[in-house]
């Protein structure tokens, strides 16, 4: 197959990319290519050429933890960026496997070594970022008082759950006032896979206001496709937001332009919409998870921020919704330092390995009778005590071949209803299975 007609849902595993970049041929015309840069000094040529050997450890080691040819991506910008380039067959031959799991596995080739290497070059040196694109006004725009909200995270793959997920939302037979993404597009967010796996698919209800939240994964291209592709096509005038009505202020932060952080900017500009917000209740939503009781990744550069960790120590938040990790976590009550009450919505699309959740106790009462869910034991997380809290376990069917290795995929609806807020988690499909009213 020419790389003219590129299948859509491509991957590509560590044997490829290691053949690509890591091989004997590759490594010497990569050497070459970085030699012949005037651009840097030889410090920099020295330190990214030492790196690539991290890049195809990162490579492997995300795809040892996923036991199986499933889309599996490092938090590493170079692989990821690696991965993106190898998946589009620029200055290279592919063919394509098909795979039962779903999609297609791209087979390298190349008879050009020296072009190969020189746009590899290219995407390990660093990345000048997009500049950010801050919204017009600190006025929260309306929403309505009786609103329902789909939201989903890390769905940016185009298979597993995350069609299912699409489709479920598109049939809702109830109306949606906003459809929301967490962020992560994969592997790297480029213009092409923004297109493909991501507004080609994303679910547009009529009526329905569309928000995306940045991520890592978007930034690691630099976030040109997120900023000049996603934004425009949702209408939406910058990467954080906010809506309210007669009783909620509802928050969209960017804490991925600046790795699971937040900017002063952008901090001043949350102080003034909650100022303004009066005695609502506020709810935040963003991609990277204020702290977790099952990964090693915390917020400490979030709530160490002076002004927003004044904010979250104040207790003025009644609620966040997060992704970042590719679970559904609950936490079963408001933490002891920032009385917030803390979901994981990741599930979207992206493999979840079981190997960390499927030996915890399983779930018992009333809430968690309609699936799999497990209960994890309070923790003390960087001086934060955090409650105990449940995360969806079981198989994953959507994932053929492999369904027993991979936990669920799904989504969140909120519904609004005055003073009240009814939160659902959804299974791929539509089938609630987990609910509570937190107001």
């Amino acid at each position: 197959m020419s790389t003219e007609a590129l299948p859509e849902n491509v991957f590509v595993t560590f044997e490829q990319i290691s053949k690509a970049i890591g091989s004997p041929e590759a490594l010497g015309n990569l050497d070459e290519a970085a030699n012949k840069d005037t651009s840097i000094d030889p410090v920099q040529r020295g330190a990214i050429m030492a790196g690539v050997g991290h890049v195809l450890r990162q490579l492997q080691e995300a795809e040892s933890r996923a036991g199986a040819k499933v889309l599996t991506t490092p938090h590493d910008a170079k692989a990821a960026r690696l991965q993106s380039l190898v998946a589009s067959g620029e200055a290279a031959k592919l063919s394509f496997q098909a795979l039962p799991t779903g999609g297609y596995e791209a087979m390298f080739d190349t008879s050009d070594w020296g072009g190969w290497a020189s746009v590899v070059w290219e995407k390990l040196k660093h990345l000048v970022p997009h500049d950010m694109v801050r919204p017009k006004s600190d006025h929260a725009a309306p929403f309505a008082d009786k609103a329902r909200i789909a939201v989903v995270g890390d769905w940016g793959t185009g298979l597993y759950g995350a069609p299912k997920i699409a489709e479920a939302i598109l049939k809702d037979p109830d109306p949606f006032e906003i459809i929301m993404h967490l962020g992560d597009v994969y592997y790297s967010g480029t213009r092409a896979e923004v297109d493909s796996r991501f507004l080609k698919t994303w679910p547009r209800p009529r009526g329905a206001i569309c928000r995306a939240l940045n991520s890592n994964h978007e930034m690691y291209s630099g976030g040109d496709a997120y900023f000049d592709r996603i934004l425009p096509s949702f209408g939406q005038d910058g990467s954080y937001f906010a809506y309210q009505n007669a009783h909620w202020t509802l928050i969209g932060l960017d804490v991925a332009y600046h790795d699971h952080a937040i900017d002063d900017e952008q901090v001043g500009w949350v102080l003034e919409v909650v100022r303004k917000a009066g005695d609502r209740k506020i709810v935040l939503f963003s991609h990277h998870q204020l702290y977790s009781n099952i990964e090693s990744e915390q917020g400490d550069k979030l709530w160490s921020h002076a002004r927003f960790g004044e904010l979250l120590g104040s207790k003025r938040i009644f609620a966040w919704y997060w992704g970042h990790e590719h679970r559904c976590t609950i936490y079963e009550a408001p933490d002891q330092n920032f009385g917030i009450w803390a979901r994981c919505i990741g599930h979207g699309g992206m493999p979840q390995s079981r190997d960390l959740t499927i030996d915890l106790p399983r779930a018992t009462g009333a809430p968690y009778a309609r699936a799999d869910w497990r209960s994890c034991g309070p923790l003390t997380v960087l001086g934060n005590p955090l409650p105990s809290a449940v995360v969806l376990e079981g198989r994953n069917e959507f994932i053929v071949g492999e369904e027993d290795k991979f936990s669920p995929h799904g989504y969140a609806v909120l519904t609004f209803d005055g003073p009240h807020l009814e939160e659902e988690v959804r299974s791929a499909t539509g089938v609630a299975i987990y609910s509570k009213r937190l107001a």
